[in-house]
């Protein structure tokens, strides 16, 4: 608490003026005139709450002691547990400048186009849950200075002959980079992160506890070390694309590789700072799951897990669906033996999105997108290995097939041919069993085998095909069945995309205790 020189209130920092204002009196201070005693000291620390989620185990801090309503984790009305700690200081900060309705417009505006996300995602009590939150980021100074030396060639043609000049293009570089910024924060995704950059860091101030009163931070626990290398890349491909760009190189063709810039360039990491970015924080959950709508306090960009509606999404679908046939037969008409090879090809497009979004999921779950939660994980899956499996797998089921293509490609009779119904069966076949192996490497993944309703209907398909019946009954019921089995793999597709929408937290598996206690 921040005591108001004029009357001894609460003092809290006013986004729109930028200052702390008392909440009685409304006097209103710069926020580095004030300090607490607590926070004069010489070690680089600041005394504030640490309050802990009992339910999911989330950490933050903040000066208010009446955070305790709900965690902005997990969305769960507990009670927070909390102690007095003391932190190391950011150098920087960069302040809240959206204020909360600010925020809320700009997700009521994202949401106006997100037509399947559920009804309770639009709910004005729950968009007014929107917390501040200040996370932790490593800022990254780097420089560029000395001789730097390309090889260069030229082309030409003389008569029958061709010439090739070679050239050492030589020159000085002088580049100064500040503000390639990355998440302290393991629990904070590097994909949310990513999506509400940039901020601007020209704004930033000297760090003082006094901007975090009135608001929440999340703790900084990834090393200045992780990120160093990204910081490298990112200002040796800036400057060669400036290099190459020149006029004296660019009638050039220089030649250069990623791996040996570093040295070319002189580049260094010369600082790491740590700051806090602010981020409007808005969570929702579903059983283990949560979705995260996040606005950049600095910007007002959006970044927000939309899940769907499943029963809105398939009201919408068969709505559209009757004027979509209406229209489709007043354009002209399709022959049954079309119609089947149609409906073949939509199921393997549904195979194949449905493998997709498993690989995807496995891809999030694994930590595989986030080098923070790879960092902290304690193994990792060869995945040279069950790649190599796998596809030793799928050839030996696609052997199991061979005996069947001369009966069934065979054509007599008038009979139609089936080699694309073949085709499907086997490319369905093998989409499931990928399927299946990707589920292997998920936890609590429960699988509907829709991709067995589609060989089913496929190899009914392919039967049909070759008996080659004269009523069209037959066509129209075996692409029935397949519709049938994509409309299934579509339940499945959704399902899945919501699972990836939605994410698991990383404090969910945490097994209680404090382990910085």
């Amino acid at each position: 608490m921040y005591e108001c020189p004029g009357c001894g209130a609460n003092m809290k920092f006013n986004i729109a003026s930028q200052q702390m204002a008392c909440v009685y009196c409304g006097m209103q201070v710069e926020p580095h005139s004030l300090q607490k005693d607590e926070d004069a000291t010489s070690d680089d620390t600041f005394e504030i709450t640490r309050f802990t989620c009992p339910q999911c185990g989330g950490e933050m801090l903040s000066g208010d002691q009446d955070a305790t309503a709900f965690c902005s984790f997990c969305g769960a009305a507990n009670i927070l547990t909390s102690r007095l700690v003391r932190e190391k200081c950011p150098r920087y900060i960069i302040p809240f400048k959206k204020t909360k309705e600010d925020c809320k417009k700009a997700y009521a505006k994202k949401m106006r186009w997100a037509l399947f996300a559920p009804r309770e995602m639009r709910d004005p009590s729950h968009i007014d849950s929107f917390r501040g939150i200040y996370m932790p980021y490593w800022t990254y100074q780097l420089e560029q200075k000395g001789g730097v030396c390309f090889k260069g060639k030229k082309s030409y043609r003389k008569g029958d002959y061709v010439y090739t000049d070679h050239y050492d293009l030589q020159g000085e570089i002088d580049a100064d980079y500040y503000g390639f910024s990355y998440d302290a924060s393991s629990t904070f995704y590097d994909n949310i992160s990513e999506s509400l950059a940039p901020y601007y860091v020209k704004e930033q101030v000297e760090f003082t506890p006094a901007y975090l009163s009135g608001f929440y931070a999340d703790i900084a626990d990834v090393d200045e070390y992780l990120y160093r290398d990204n910081a490298l890349m990112m200002a040796n491909e800036s400057s060669w694309a400036q290099i190459s760009s020149t006029k004296a190189f660019k009638k050039y063709s220089v030649s250069s590789t990623k791996s040996n810039l570093t040295e070319k360039l002189h580049t260094q990491c010369t600082a790491a700072h740590s700051t806090m970015y602010p981020v409007w924080f808005l969570s929702w959950r579903k059983d283990d799951r949560v979705a995260y709508a996040t606005v950049n306090g600095q910007t007002g960009k959006v970044a927000a897990d939309l899940p769907i509606d499943v029963k809105k999404f398939i009201a919408l679908a068969l709505a559209l669906a009757v004027p979509l046939f209406i229209l489709l037969n007043m354009i002209g008409t399709m022959k049954p033996s079309t119609l089947l090879i149609l409906c073949s090809l939509l199921s393997i497009v549904a195979a194949w999105i449905y493998l997709l979004e498993l690989r995807a999921i496995r891809r999030r779950e694994n930590n595989e997108t986030d080098a923070a939660l790879q960092m902290k994980a304690a193994s990792k899956t060869p995945s040279v290995m069950l790649s190599l499996t796998s596809l030793i797998i799928y050839i030996m089921f696609g052997c199991m097939f061979l005996p069947l293509w001369p009966i069934l490609v065979l054509e007599s009779g008038g009979r139609a041919t089936v080699i694309w119904p073949l085709i499907a069966l086997i490319v369905c076949a093998v989409f499931f069993f990928m399927s299946l192996w990707a589920e292997k490497k998920l936890e609590n993944y429960r699988h509907r085998y829709g991709g067995l309703a589609a060989m089913g209907a496929q190899a009914v398909t392919a039967i049909i095909c070759y008996v080659n019946p004269v009523s069209d009954l037959w066509y129209y019921l075996g692409a029935l069945l397949i519709m049938l089995s994509i409309l299934y793999d579509i339940l499945d597709i959704l399902r899945s995309y919501n699972r990836l929408a939605m994410r698991r937290l990383p404090q969910f598996d945490k097994q209680g205790g404090d382990d910085r206690a």
